[in-house]
């Protein structure tokens, strides 16, 4: 048994996730002596929350949309025949110009 080892702990429950019921954080020691209040905690709690279960973009702000199957490769396919359009296109301006 560990004495004298205390840790205080954030819980962030939450109602709309079909993966997650509950979140843990240990709050780091600097951060209760940092006079930090426990508004500033559970905002921070949320934004990390938000970052790491959407995916990840790395900028704070995510999505929540995940992408159906095949549609990245329809994408691709798409910019695909924009971009032979357009080339079509250039070559026969310069065929017509020349």
């Amino acid at each position: 048994m560990l004495r004298g080892a205390e840790k205080r702990m954030i819980v962030v429950r939450t109602r709309d996730s079909r993966m997650f019921e509950e979140a843990y954080f240990v709050v780091r020691p600097e951060a209760d002596r940092a006079g930090r209040d426990e508004m500033d905690m559970l905002w921070e709690a949320n934004r990390i929350l938000e970052s790491s279960v959407a995916g990840g973009r790395g900028d704070g702000v995510k999505s929540s949309r995940v992408p159906l199957p095949g549609q990245g490769l329809l994408r691709g396919l798409v910019w695909f025949f924009l971009g032979f359009l357009t080339g079509g296109g250039a070559v026969g301006l310069l065929w017509v110009l020349l």
